[in-house]
């Protein structure tokens, strides 16, 4: 039997793994772009976290993570623009 979540956790451990390899080629070629796209990752990996929370009924929870990944991309989408 299967995790009723498994989706939302699967997606948020590609993310996050997807993320690290991005970082890291992007720290070797000096993209910055890559670190940005890393960023962006990161957001949707919160985003997932916030959403397995909220189907858990861990509602502060949730909260943060959605916060969290709203700041996280504010912060990634001002590197996109004036970097």
């Amino acid at each position: 039997m299967r995790h009723p979540y498994e989706k939302f956790i699967i997606a948020e451990l590609a993310t996050i793994g997807l993320a690290i390899i991005l970082a890291i080629i992007a720290f070797i070629q000096g993209l910055l772009i890559l670190i940005v796209l890393s960023l962006y990752l990161i957001a949707v990996s919160l985003v997932c976290d916030g959403l397995i929370a909220l189907n858990t009924f861990k509602q502060t929870h949730a909260t943060k993570q959605f916060v969290r990944a709203v700041a996280v991309f504010l912060l990634a989408t001002f590197f996109m623009i004036y970097l």
